[in-house]
Parts: C-alpha cells; sequence; structure tokens
C-alpha cells in the first residue's frame, strides 16, 4: 500500500514525524508545499508520480493539506483520503456560514507584504505551536498561495462524491477548525472521530492518529474489514 502525508498551511513535513514513527510504514510519501524551507518535492511532483503508477493510495492531509488532496484530479481508482483537522471549504460564504470569515484572511494575505514571518508565527501560535526558529526561510509566494486556497477552494461537491472513501479526525477544541465547520464542510455521511485536542492532532495526539490510520489502511486493503 502506498501512503501520502501532506501537511498544512505554515508548516512543513515534519509535522507528520511523530504519527509516522509509531505507523512504521515504508515507502511513505511526505511531499511539500513550500511553505517553510522545502527540502521534499513539492506536492505537484508527488502526486504526478501516483497518477503514473495508478496504484490506489492512502491520501492524509492536515487542515490545508487535506483541502489540497480532496482539490486534485486523477487519483487512482480505489484510493482513500484520511483528513486530520480536516475541512472541505474553508472560508465562509453564502452557503457556508460556519467558515471563517474571509476579511481574516485578507488581513493575513496583506501582512504577508510586510512581514511574513510574523503572519506564520501568528498563525503558529493560534494552533498551539512554537514559533519558528530564526534561521528557518518562509517562502512569501507560496504562503500566499496557500491563503489563496484557503479563501477561494470549495471541494464539498468533489468530497460528496467520494464520501465512502473518506475518514475525518476532528478536534474538539480546535480553535482554527471549530467542530460545528469542520462537520458542515464535509458530506453528511463522512466517518468523523472526535478526539480531545486543538488543531495539531499529528502533533499532541499520534497514537490516535496513527490508530486511525491503520483502520483506514485495514479498510483499504480488505474492503469490508
Amino acid at each position: 500500500m502506498r501512503a501520502l502525508f501532506l501537511h498544512g498551511w505554515g508548516f512543513g513535513p515534519d509535522v507528520w514525524v511523530p504519527v509516522l514513527d509509531r505507523l512504521g510504514w515504508n515507502g511513505v510519501m511526505t511531499p511539500d508545499l513550500g511553505f517553510l524551507d522545502a527540502v521534499r518535492p513539492h506536492a505537484d511532483e508527488a502526486l504526478e508520480r501516483i497518477r503514473q503508477d495508478g496504484c490506489p493510495v492512502l491520501a492524509v492531509g492536515h487542515s490545508l493539506g487535506f483541502l489540497w488532496l480532496a482539490s486534485q484530479d486523477g487519483w487512482p481508482a480505489g484510493s482513500r483520503f484520511v483528513g486530520i483537522n480536516a475541512f472541505g471549504c474553508f472560508a465562509a460564504r453564502a452557503d457556508f456560514a460556519q467558515g471563517t470569515a474571509p476579511r481574516i484572511l485578507a488581513r493575513m494575505l496583506k501582512g504577508l507584504q510586510t512581514d511574513a514571518r510574523d503572519v506564520v508565527n501568528a498563525f503558529r501560535t493560534t494552533c498551539g505551536a512554537t514559533a519558528l526558529p530564526t534561521d528557518c526561510p518562509v517562502n512569501t509566494d507560496h504562503l500566499r498561495v496557500g491563503l489563496d486556497m484557503l479563501m477561494q477552494a470549495d471541494a464539498r461537491k468533489r468530497l460528496a462524491s467520494m464520501a465512502e472513501g473518506i475518514g475525518v479526525l476532528g478536534g474538539r477544541q480546535d480553535k482554527v477548525v471549530p467542530p460545528a465547520m469542520l462537520a458542515a464542510s464535509l458530506p453528511p455521511e463522512t466517518t468523523i472521530e472526535w478526539l480531545e485536542g486543538g488543531h495539531l492532532l499529528p502533533l499532541t495526539n499520534p497514537d490516535e492518529c496513527a490508530r486511525f490510520l491503520r483502520g483506514m489502511a485495514r479498510h483499504m486493503e480488505q474492503p469490508g474489514a
């Protein structure tokens, strides 16, 4: 079984280390969206490899990472998707009042022009994470692309067409993606498991994340298990 893990906005692939240490899976892909000091292949390259290979993949996304995965075409048949602190739509709109106010994202976009590091660190503080090391680069262009996606992307219809292949872990104390927002952004039949925790479940609840992922992998390898 192949697996791909994609991080969220303001973070990098290292957010998955505690979970992957517990899983012990081989051949896992942990591409990068390039927000920080990108040293891994970009997510676009990883997805192209998966398309060419044609084998089903377990695609796991944290926060924006899940929205990115859910917004892409061309996944091999039989692939399954896991979201952690995830959503199918982030910014509020006429039919999604539970979303984040667009003015908040617009303010973050404006802040990137003057001090991208401050914007990232403010967001990381909201998530409950530590500030970036002073020697860690930030990529303003990629951060802007990510915020644009948070403002504009809406994968709810796409997710509705593949709801049976989706599993989501949510944090009851998540300040970035509150429970009401998470649930409203996903198909009603989505399997959602709630944990006591905030927006960084891969870091704060790695044992429970690993357990959930093992269950999704079993269903993928043995349908009906």
